[in-house]
């Protein structure tokens, strides 16, 4: 067998790229100031055992999400504190800069002194992360994961954690495409603030829309394809910018754009022709066809509308070429394409051709990034127990309150099951350990986790808490109920 001569680039571009996602030089600062502050203040505390939970408890406001959410980016989220161990170096010199020169004097010392106790220059956090392995849908209020250990230092991850909102939002977004549309791409790589952020992206929504077939997903994006060619599938064609480049005062804007358009077909054989550079419905309609029957030599020549009233668009091209004695031809669309945009797009085809849409293939950039923000879903990384103690955190907002306790999450029927983990609950236990004492430990492959999203998105209703969830939270409400009322009583004396 021949030796892959991009073995070694794609692997090391990989090894960067979760690299690039690691805390800033390793360093401590990767969290809120007041995580230093109260772990200073109460050092026995920090040390205790705890358990802090990863809620979601808003669904996404789209058509067909019905508080349904997918799991994603394990790979990409726990590389920012897991990727590699902490230098010891490196929490010696936290210590002082915290200590001394911060503006903000103060540093857990007994809580960080417990993991310098640890043999080594390389240390990695006694922390245990379970959850809902890649590609399981859950509800919404639903815990999602679990970190456990001491509880200073679980507290230190919340900023980091948090940010599972984009994956998660994004691999849910993808479920929603899949069942609008069988086939679609993405553009949306100058949409990212980042290239990283867009690789998550593209994870994520291979996950969450490549389904149990796992076909490779079209991208715009040509690194991705080069570091996962076996998810990714690259796709482009003719821009304004070429077709732009032909403009003079000494021709017509239409001699320009056929002039380009036709290059480019004659020297790559395929296309999907951008015919708005002028006017989708007049000039960039005449040229398009003039092209496409110009090479008879090749059926791989189509459309792309992106402005405009991009229904009637598709219908246009569709009848003008049948008009014509065209076979039918790929007509892409785009223009801020969402799922439910797309079946506007498929139903006006139908009505108004009487044929269904399969040469009709939508492309979505800006749509993987629209509600990606964390009050969205409204993420809450919050205590639920220390020690042995249940913790609850209220709120005066509706839904906002915790479930308390170690949890564990079961399936049972068409019904999620929050449990503690001391309990033994009748039903399929959907947590699995993603993180061993500060060393991740989940390695499934992306196609796996695919395959689980399209089996379990239509599988969970609802969800309820287990007998002992149910009565830790009876008891904080009894407690609550009556000491607010007992306060309101002090308070109009």
């Amino acid at each position: 067998m021949p030796t892959d001569p991009f073995a070694a680039k794609r692997h090391a571009m990989r090894e960067e790229f979760f690299a690039k996602l690691f805390l800033l030089g390793g360093w401590l600062g990767g969290t809120d100031t007041y995580k230093r502050t109260m772990w200073a203040a109460v050092p026995e505390i920090a040390l205790q055992r705890a358990a802090y939970t990863l809620t979601f408890r808003k669904g996404l406001p789209e058509v067909g999400a019905n508080d349904r959410l997918v799991m994603a980016g394990h790979e990409a989220v726990l590389a920012q504190w897991f990727h590699r161990p902490l230098k010891r170096s490196d929490i010696e010199l936290s210590r002082e800069w915290y200590s001394a020169h911060s503006a903000t004097k103060a540093f857990p010392n007994e809580l960080w002194d417990a993991v310098l106790a640890r043999p080594g220059d390389d240390l990695t956090l006694p922390v245990d992360v379970w959850g809902f392995p890649g590609g399981q849908t859950f509800r919404a209020g639903v815990p999602c994961l679990t970190f456990e250990g001491a509880g200073g230092l679980v507290s230190y991850l919340e900023p980091a954690m948090c940010r599972y909102f984009a994956p998660v939002i994004q691999a849910t977004k993808a479920r929603l495409m899949r069942e609008a549309t069988p086939r679609d791409a993405e553009f949306g790589l100058r949409s990212a603030p980042v290239e990283v952020c867009n690789l998550i992206l593209l994870l994520a929504r291979f996950v969450g829309g490549a389904g149990t077939a796992a076909g490779a997903q079209l991208t715009s994006n040509d690194t991705a394809e080069f570091v996962w060619p076996d998810l990714f599938k690259s796709i482009g064609t003719i821009g304004h910018e070429m077709m732009c480049a032909a403009q003079s005062f000494d021709k017509t804007l239409a001699a320009a754009e056929f002039e380009m358009m036709d290059r480019f077909v004659s020297k790559m054989g395929t296309a999907s022709l951008l015919c708005d550079l002028v006017d989708a419905e007049t000039v960039g309609l005449e040229n398009a066809l003039r092209v496409i029957r110009a090479h008879p030599e090749t059926d791989r020549v189509g459309v792309r509308v992106d402005s405009g009233d991009i229904a009637a668009q598709c219908v246009l091209y569709f009848q003008r070429m049948k008009h014509l004695g065209i076979p039918p031809r790929v007509i892409v669309f785009e223009d801020e394409v969402t799922p439910d945009g797309v079946r506007r797009v498929y139903e006006v085809f139908r009505q108004q051709t009487g044929t269904e849409p399969t040469v009709l293939f939508p492309g979505a950039g800006g749509y993987w990034w629209k509600l990606v923000h964390r009050d969205t879903v409204s993420a809450a990384f919050k205590r639920t127990a220390t020690e042995d103690r249940p913790n609850v955190k209220f709120s005066n907002s509706p839904g906002k309150e915790t479930v308390p306790g170690y949890i564990r999450v079961y399936g049972r029927d068409d019904t999620l099951i929050v449990a503690d983990k001391s309990e033994r609950i009748d039903g399929e236990p959907l947590f699995v350990k993603l993180v061993d004492q500060g060393r991740v430990v989940y390695a499934e492959d992306f196609r796996t986790q695919a395959a689980r999203a399209e089996q379990t998105w239509g599988g969970y209703d609802r969800w309820e808490p287990s007998p002992l969830v149910a009565e830790h939270l009876a008891r904080f409400h009894a407690m609550r109920t009556a000491e607010v009322a007992a306060a309101r009583e002090r308070l109009r004396a």
